[in-house]
Formats: C-alpha cells, structure tokens, sequence
C-alpha cells in the first residue's frame, strides 16, 4: 500500500511539473505572438532586441509563477489556469487595440471606456481580429481538462515547500530578468509604451505602466511647484525668442476674417495627387491647393485619444496625454484655447460634428475649450449615412446643415469634425470609384472612402463660394490620424510602388494641412517639418493675434532647415535625421542609413524637453495659476 502511495504520489508530481512548465510556455508563446503579429517586434528572430524581450517575457512569468507558488496552495491549478485565462483576454484585448492604436491598453485607456464609446468604435477594432488569433485560445481546453484532473488529488503543501518554489522561481526569474534590463533606456519608456514593450516584453509593459501610474497618482507629489513654473516659463521663453528672430510674412493677412477649421477623418498626406487608373482621388482638394497654402511635411501626434487629441492639439498647440485621451482625463483645467482667444475679439465660436455629443467627452470638453455651441448629432436631421458601417451622418449632409446653424452676420470660428470616412472603410466597398487591383482591399475601400471625403469637400467649397464666405474666411483643411496601420503596410508599399523601411514608413505618416486665406490665387508648397501643434500658431500669424502659450511654431516663417516634429511616443523628425524613440535608433532622413545615436542625444533631448513641459501644464492643470507669459 505504501509503494502504491510512492508510485501514485510520483505520478502526480511529474503531472504538476508538467502543468508549471507548460503554464510557462503557453503564456511565453502567446506572449510572442503578440509581439511579432503586431509588428511591434520583428524579424530577424534572433535580433539583440528579440532576445532581450525573449528572456525579460521568460522571467516574468517565472516571477508570476512564484507568486502563485508561494500565496496559493490547495487551490494553485485554479491559480495557475485563472491566470493563464486573464492574461490570454488581455494580450487578444492589446492584440486587437495595437493594430488599431498602434498602442497597448493601458488603465487611463480603460477606464475612459465608457459604454457609448466601445459600441461606436467595437467594429473598427472588433475588425483587426484575424482568425489565427484563435492561437491564443488553443492552450486553453486542454489546461482546464488539467485542472479538473489534478485538483481532484491536489494536497495542500507545507509553507517550507512553497517557500522553497517561491524562492526558485524568483531567484531565477530576477536574474534572468536583471540580466538583460540594463541594456533597456529607462528614459525611453516615460514617453513610449511601445519601447518598453519591444524591449522587454508586453507582460512587463503593462506592469511598469501601472507602477508608474500609481506613483504618478497616489505616491507623488502632485501640486504645481515653482520647479515646474520655471521648467514652463523656460521654453516659453525659448519660443519667444525664436518668434522674434523670425520675419512675418503674411501676418495679418486674414485679421478679422472668418475662420473655417475643417478636420478631415483618417485622411493621410499620401492621398493628395495620387491617380489610380488614370483618376485623382481628392480632385477638389488637388484643386484647393492649387490656390492656397499646402504644407506637405506635417505630421500627425496623436495618442490614445486618436481623434480627439487632434481636435486638442490643433486647438491648444498643447501635446496630447501619454495615456488616455485629455478628452476624458482633463476636461476641467484651464486652456488658452484658440476658440477662447478669438472669443476674447467678439468672435462667435462653434464646433459641429454629426454624431453622439458624448462620444469623446466631447460635450463637456469643447464647452472647456471655449465653443459657444457645439453642434452634433441631436441638432442634424440624420436623412443621409455614409460611412463607419452606416452609423455616420454622411459628411454631405453634414456639411449642408452646418450653413444654417451658424450666424453668418458677425465673425465667427467653426471647427468642423468629419465621420464619414471612419475605419473600419468597408462600408465604401460598393462605392462608385474605380481601384482597379485594389478592389475589394482595405487599401482600395480606404481609397474608396477618401474619394467620398473629398466629394464632399468639394460640395462644401461651392457652398462656400455660393454664400460669399469663401473669401472672406480663412480656411483650414487638415487629416486627423492614420488610416492605414504597419499592419496593412504590404498593401500600401504596393499601391505607392515603395520597399518597406522604418524611416520610409514614418515619412508616410503625414497628413495634408491645407490653408486658404481671402482672394489668395497664387498656391504656395511649404515643406518645413511640423505637426499639427504648429497649426495654431501658423493661424496666429495669418489672423494677427498672439498665442504666447502655444507649444508650436508658425510654420510660414520657421527655419525650413530647422523645422522638427515631435511625436508623443518621444520620436523626432528632422529635415536631417529621423529618431524612433521605441528602437532608440536615429536615421538619415534622405539616405535612411542607420547614424550614431550619440551625436544627436543632445538636440533629441532638448525636442522631447516639449513633451515634459506639456505634461506638467495638462496634469498639474498649470494654467489655472495665471502665470504671465
């Protein structure tokens, strides 16, 4: 009977041990199919930096294990199963979001996911689910067949057991993972989730992310020191002296004219000019700026609020949130905003966009931005949908409504905030334009819905021109974000006859910023590196008012070989030198030949020094202080 004991005993241990390592391994697998399937990681395999995220992955599921070694005991199947089942939600959940947001969820992110707000954008990302992500779910039959066999015979195990398991997995699982940290640059990770997570891994990721998030929020100190208002005065200073080296060409061009501030969804630089089959996609824009101003080296910066934080960076020339949306996070701090500083003139302000006026927090926050009106879906007659599987007010429409809501007979300011042209693009796919070989792509149904944006443009430019507004406004058209991710990158390499590089990819990350100011005829390409915090300030210029708290530059009378852009992962682009934050790698912009990131630290520092100082003004809300500037 006792041998019988022994044998029986021996079985279930070799059983245990099975089940630890291949809770391990499935867990380590699932892990890197996040990282390569998302592109955040890629080949070869055996790069420095795949290796590094290999074993930092490998140690901190070993760490994982000793904790539920050491704190469960009778229950540690459950343990090990319920784990291995949150962790697989979670990495489908970054999976799915990542190919949409290029950005792991994060608990601001979470948090400001409000019921109206996932069913609106579910399909968008619902639809970056592709069948062999079932790989995730595979493991998941087989572990729970194991519970129920093994937790039938489980005995619970002596503390010294389970102290001796804690200590052996964490022994090795912090060596391992101490071995391969240092090579990682710690600075890197305060401005890109994605660094961190290319560097040691998605699981490590999510935990240095809340670590820092219950640091920032509970043990830090979060009031505004004079530290802070010295590191805020300091650039301010520096952009003022830069304005006033700088000439003034234009200023005041367009005082006291209208402004008209179209955003245009998912609408990317590459578009503009570009003929498939013999036919322009964006006619009416092509012909826009044949007679206005086009700036053809403006990026997108947007974060987790996505279009939202276009809306902010474009109004405030502010930086967006590192996590989250501002939208959601800071609707109650104080702005100067440009709404505000035109209403401080006796301008009217409105904002308009056709659909759910709380979708964004956009209700409470544009009401803090300074708009008299924010004009959405409850003010259109929703007669015409196109667009986002039919869930949008068709751009058409929603231009024709917006003339009759505004008051024309004094100056105003309206920001307008387009939907048609949404992800997902499948709703475009039996639309009437021909893509040739694209047909039926993602490629060629986004092709399809920037066609339908732009004819829409072009019905509100005869508008315009009809009621005698479009020469006396000064107008602003500019995209809000990518359409097309790393993800469907294959298919655009192909439709723009281009070999996929990092560098190439970021050049591609631009949208158009088209300006038209009153009886302008003469077009003008101006092609100093920006982004769209630099829209503001290029409007101050054009309408002769200050904006002292703006964060950008005027674009019309910035140093060509000087212009820059910083991205709020922590990125720089130059007119010389391309700098990715996440691969801590700086390339020739022309040549794309890999450079010594050495000699660039120092004016790469001094760039993302903006993304310090806008962090300080948005989370200590430092504007509410009246500090002169």
């Amino acid at each position: 009977m006792e041998r019988l004991k022994n044998f029986i005993n021996q079985r279930f241990n070799v059983a245990e041990t099975i089940y630890w390592i291949m809770f391990i391994i499935f867990l380590m697998l699932k892990c890197i199919y996040f990282q390569f399937t998302t592109k955040l990681n890629t080949v070869p395999y055996l790069s420095s930096v795949n290796i590094t995220m290999f074993l930092s992955s490998f140690a901190v599921l070993l760490i994982i294990s000793a904790f539920i070694a050491l704190v469960f005991n009778k229950f540690r199947f459950i343990a090990l199963f319920t784990i291995n089942f949150l962790l697989t939600i979670l990495l489908i959940a970054d999976t799915n979001f990542f190919r949409y947001y290029y950005n792991l969820i994060t608990i601001p992110v979470f948090f400001q996911l409000n019921i109206k707000l996932v069913s609106s954008v579910n399909e968008s990302i619902l639809s970056q689910f592709m069948l062999k992500d079932l790989i995730y779910l595979v493991d998941l039959p087989f572990m729970l067949i194991g519970v129920l066999l093994l937790n039938k015979n489980t005995r619970k195990l002596h503390i010294s057991r389970r102290v001796y398991r804690f200590a052996a997995f964490l022994v090795v699982g912090m060596v391992t993972f101490l071995s391969v940290f240092h090579t990682s640059n710690l600075n890197s990770f305060a401005y890109s989730n994605n660094y961190s997570a290319k560097s040691l891994g998605v699981l490590f990721s999510h935990y240095y992310n809340t670590k820092l998030l219950i640091e920032e929020n509970l043990l830090e100190d979060d009031s505004f020191t004079q530290e802070d208002k010295n590191s805020i005065m300091a650039l301010y200073e520096t952009k003022k002296n830069e304005k006033d080296s700088l000439d003034s060409r234009l200023k005041g061009i367009a005082k006291d004219k209208n402004l008209i501030v179209v955003q245009m969804e998912a609408l990317q630089q590459f578009v503009i000019n570009l003929k498939i089959n013999g036919k322009e996609v964006t006619p009416n824009l092509n012909r826009l700026i044949c007679e206005s101003l086009y700036f053809d080296n403006v990026f997108y910066q947007v974060s987790g609020g996505n279009t939202s934080d276009a809306e902010f960076v474009t109004n405030n020339s502010l930086y967006p949130a590192k996590e989250g949306a501002v939208y959601h996070l800071y609707p109650e701090n104080t702005y100067h905003s440009l709404a505000k500083i035109l209403k401080e003139k006796g301008y009217n302000t409105y904002s308009l966009h056709g659909f759910d006026k709380t979708f964004w927090n956009r209700d409470e926050m544009h009401m803090s931005l300074g708009f008299d009106r924010f004009f959405n879906e409850e003010d259109f007659v929703l007669d015409d949908f196109a667009g986002w599987d039919g869930q949008a007010l068709s751009d058409s429409s929603f231009f024709r409504q917006s003339f009759d809501k505004i008051d024309t007979t004094k100056p105003f300011y309206s920001f307008y905030i387009t939907l048609s042209s949404h992800h997902p693009f499948t709703y475009f796919e039996d639309y009437d334009f021909d893509v040739g070989e694209f047909e039926g792509t993602y490629i060629g149904n986004y092709l399809k819905a920037a066609n339908y944006l732009d004819k829409c443009i072009g019905e509100f430019i005869a508008e315009l021109k009809k009621r005698g507004l479009y020469d006396n406004s000064l107008l602003v058209f500019y995209g809000d974000h990518a359409a097309v991710k790393k993800i469907e990158a294959d298919g655009l390499m192909k439709l723009l006859d281009m070999e996929y590089s990092e560098p190439e990819w970021m050049k591609l990350q631009k949208v158009p910023l088209i300006i038209h100011y009153p009886d302008q005829s003469k077009p003008e390409v101006i092609s100093t590196i920006g982004g769209q915090i630099d829209i503001l300030p290029t409007i101050a210029n054009l309408m002769d008012f200050d904006a002292p708290y703006a964060l950008g530059k005027d674009l019309l009378n910035y140093d060509e070989n000087k212009g820059y852009v910083v991205l709020r992962d922590g990125s720089v682009v130059t007119k010389d030198f391309i700098y990715f934050n996440d691969l801590r790698e700086v390339y020739d912009y022309d040549t794309g030949k890999l450079l010594d990131l050495n000699l660039y630290d120092d004016k790469i520092t001094s760039y993302i020094n903006e993304l310090n100082v806008s962090d300080i003004i948005i989370t200590k809300d430092a504007f509410k202080y009246g500090f002169e500037n």
